[in-house]
């Protein structure tokens, strides 16, 4: 045969098995990773239920937890005794950090879960390779030890691929677990990360203490807000409208309920975004700069508790990554040693003006509570009214000494009502002599003003409440007050809006 044709036929047999080499060792290497895949992903139906019980213990008896996770490691205590009576369950927090606010709910998980656990399926037993499954030295670890003394150790490694369960080993043991995740994922929680971010936690609703009053000093204002406490403020007269609380500084004002609610109660339940420092050192609270805070928050409820938030300067950061400016205060609440993050949406107290708070009402004294009511204006009559009685169907009302009609006066009453505040005039000074004055005295004495009527140009009219200036109003509603005192006497009604 030809010596080319001997070569070719050569070449031939060798590429062919070349290539029938490759067909199977890539057939081999298929066959190994679809096993691997299988070992990994697929539960094993030969084994008996009980079998996957990993841990019959019950959370009441667990009294302390090791974690070890890329975060660093910590111990979680029992904190809280399991009350059988009640059915309460134990509480656990963050071994050293007992004193600060603790997620108790997350805490309680590592116990709750782990101390009667069952796999979900038996992944691989004998397992050479624990590494394959993130179950060797860099996976999480967790111990729980038990008032009996025992104690359940055990590793969380990867994900399973069917998203639901992640690869678990009982410590010292070479058998392969799927456990739900969801048992398992908070063993590789930080320990900050079972810290409460809420600083006081609110109290379950009906139990809420009254606040008799709130006091906001800040830098940037030359008097503190207060806002205090007045059982009579609500009543069927104003609809409603009226909060339960009343400004007393800067200004004498009623409050918007929309606007004061969350002032004036938000200290219980308020979230910060994150814990800034724990137990700090006082280097560290002058750092956030609150050794000499820029505002301060003092609640003082009628259940003779006191709650102080000091708050620092603003701080504003951007993301390296995304370029994201974010903007947060730093905090404290006295009893609490952590610094915490609020972020400027929820630290509303820095920021508050006496304007957003107050209502647009300048009265708002049920008709029958009042005792006495005089009202004077240039070129009108004065009026003095005595109101005897605490309901319509038993007042009798006398204006200057004489009988009056009960509905007539609460018709004009009504009007008064109607006196609206269009703006705040903390910083004004009147000029000159009122032109209106209107007075009034509660029947029990805790109430007691004087509002004076101060015309300064053709539309504007300043209103001082208890000689303190504090509201602004169109000019023109003191041509109606005066124009209504004269209607009292007729049978015409009273004018109820001005321009």
């Amino acid at each position: 045969m030809n010596k080319k044709i001997l070569g070719l036929a050569g070449g031939c047999v060798l590429v062919a098995g070349l290539v029938a080499a490759v067909v199977v060792v890539s057939r081999q290497q298929a066959a190994d990773e679809s096993s691997s895949e299988a070992e990994i992903s697929s539960a094993s139906t030969a084994v008996n239920a009980e079998n996957l019980v990993l841990s019959d213990k019950a959370a009441a008896n667990v009294v302390s937890i090791d974690v070890e996770n890329n975060t660093g490691s910590y111990v979680v205590v029992r904190t809280v005794e399991a009350d059988e009576a009640s059915g309460a369950a134990a509480e656990f927090g963050v071994k050293g950090w007992e004193d600060l606010p603790t997620n108790t709910a997350l805490a309680s998980t590592l116990a709750n879960n782990m101390a009667g656990l069952s796999a979900s399926s038996l992944v691989l037993e004998n397992c050479t390779d624990m590494d394959k499954y993130g179950l060797g030295n860099d996976a999480a670890k967790g111990k729980l030890t038990f008032d009996d003394g025992s104690a359940f150790a055990f590793r969380v490694g990867n994900s399973v691929s069917d998203g639901e369960n992640s690869y678990f080993a009982v410590e010292g043991d070479d058998t392969v677990y799927a456990v739900k995740t969801s048992l398992v994922s908070n063993y590789k929680n930080s320990a900050e990360s079972f810290l409460s971010l809420v600083m006081l936690k609110a109290p379950a609703e009906g139990e809420y203490p009254i606040v008799n009053s709130l006091t906001i000093n800040r830098e940037d204002m030359e008097k503190d807000i207060v806002l205090t406490y007045a059982q009579d403020a609500n009543n069927e007269n104003t609809g409603g409208t009226a909060a339960t609380h009343e400004m007393t500084s800067p200004i004498a004002a009623y409050l918007s309920v929309e606007r004061s609610n969350d002032i004036i109660t938000g200290m219980f339940g308020a979230a910060s975004s994150s814990v800034l420092k724990i137990h700090p050192e006082q280097k560290d609270i002058a750092e956030y700069g609150l050794d000499e805070p820029f505002c301060t928050v003092v609640m003082d409820c009628d259940d003779g508790n006191a709650y102080t938030l000091n708050i620092g300067e603003k701080y504003t950061e951007t993301d390296d990554e995304t370029g994201v400016s974010g903007s947060y205060y730093p905090v404290m609440l006295d009893g609490v040693d952590a610094v915490y993050a609020m972020s400027e949406d929820k630290c509303a107290w820095a920021t508050v003006e006496p304007t957003d708070l107050v209502s647009s009402l300048v009265i708002t004294t049920y008709v029958w509570d009042v005792d006495t009511l005089s009202l004077k204006a240039d070129g009108v009559d004065d009026m003095e009214f005595a109101v005897k009685g605490n309901d319509k169907e038993s007042a009798v009302v006398t204006l200057n000494g004489e009988k009056a009609d009960t509905e007539r006066y609460r018709q004009f009453y009504s009007f008064l009502l109607k006196t609206t505040a269009e703006g705040t005039a903390i910083d004004e000074e009147p000029v000159g002599t009122p032109e209106a004055t209107l007075y009034f005295k509660t029947k029990n004495g805790k109430k007691e003003q004087e509002i004076c009527f101060y015309r300064q140009d053709d539309y504007n009219c300043l209103i001082t409440i208890n000689g303190v200036s504090s509201f602004k109003c169109r000019a023109s509603f003191i041509d109606v007050l005066k124009e209504n005192m004269e209607l009292f006497g007729t049978d015409k009604e009273f004018i109820q809006t001005w321009s």
